[in-house]
């Protein structure tokens, strides 16, 4: 099974710099502005239903309340998808925000990945402080789950080719690598999409199929992927196209720079804590609904005896008169 996987992907990574899928722009609408049929929105909710999917093989794996899980990726979501938009728009274009402030509620028009991890992280702080719930386990189980969903959404990027990166000349040992003709140009670009596409598709892998996560205490994990991840994404940002940059950065440098941190600090300066596995269980729920059920199916019964006492003591004193 993992070799097959590791075969199809391999194969996948070697084809998409000369796949290119058309989009069909459907029409013009108030407010919605422009829609398109293309091939990211269906890999991206792809990899939002997996990436929920995988969020719960892992709550069942470390006995994390089913129901409480379920909340936790709702707000995750929701603040996620919300927060990426307002960090791609505001900090790269924020002329068009000022042209069009509407822009700001048009959350499908444009998202920023290092800033809806971030926005998550929002939304799921609020409701595990509010529920009293230890952090960590939970952005493990969000990250584990994301590894997935991410995959599906970077590979759509490398279909539609919406990271340009630098043009390559010709003469580059790697030139077959870019993407040629991109955008109907007579140039070639390094298709940064692609390239953390490619880099995903073993790292979800490993932590999937390799990586102990049933048995890693919390913050292990989400610590490890953010160093795996954080230097590789801050070496991509090097090679995008003129972007948008603050003291030279872009913000998904500083984005990433705190990425990095919290992978330091949380693999190597964050002590354990005895309140780190005290969440909610999925075996007490049960055995608590469990018992429910049964008292008040003793309940039920002794009521029932007890009417069926009294009609029988009618019934007699009935047939006494």
């Amino acid at each position: 099974m993992r070799e097959s996987l590791l075969g199809f992907a391999a194969m996948l990574e070697a084809l998409l710099p000369f796949i290119s899928i058309p989009s069909k722009t459907l029409g013009t609408l108030p407010f919605l502005g422009t829609i398109k049929l293309q091939v990211f929105g269906p890999l991206v909710i792809t990899g939002v239903l997996l990436g929920i999917r995988r969020c719960l093989a892992y709550a069942k794996g470390r006995d994390i309340d089913e129901f409480v899980a379920r909340d936790v990726m709702f707000y995750a979501l929701i603040s996620g998808f919300i927060i990426s938009h307002w960090v791609s728009v505001i900090f790269y274009f924020w002329d068009d925000v000022v042209a069009n402030p509407l822009l700001l509620l048009q959350v499908w028009n444009g998202l920023s990945s290092v800033g809806g991890f971030f926005g998550g992280m929002v939304g799921v702080l609020w409701f595990l402080t509010r529920e009293k719930q230890p952090f960590l386990v939970f952005v493990d189980m969000l990250t584990f789950g994301m590894l997935v969903g991410f995959t599906f959404g970077r590979l759509g990027c490398s279909l539609v080719h919406d990271h340009p990166g630098l043009i390559v000349d010709p003469s580059h040992p790697f030139y077959a690598l870019a993407v040629h003709g991109w955008k109907g140009s007579q140039v070639a670009r390094w298709d940064l999409g692609l390239f953390e596409f490619v880099y995903l598709v073993p790292l979800a892998l490993y932590f999937h199929l390799v990586y102990d996560w049933k048995n890693a205490w919390p913050g292990k994990l989400v610590g490890t992927v953010c160093l795996f991840y954080g230097p590789y994404r801050l070496f991509l940002d090097t090679m995008r196209q003129q972007d948008t940059r603050y003291f030279g950065l872009t913000p998904a440098q500083y984005f990433t720079f705190a990425i990095i941190a919290l992978g330091i600090y949380f693999v190597f300066i964050r002590k354990q804590r005895p309140s780190d596995l005290e969440w909610a269980k999925d075996s007490e729920r049960i055995a608590a609904e469990k018992k429910a059920a049964e008292e008040a199916a003793g309940d039920n019964g002794a009521a029932v005896s007890d009417a069926d006492i009294e009609a029988k003591r009618a019934a007699q004193a009935q047939q006494g008169e």
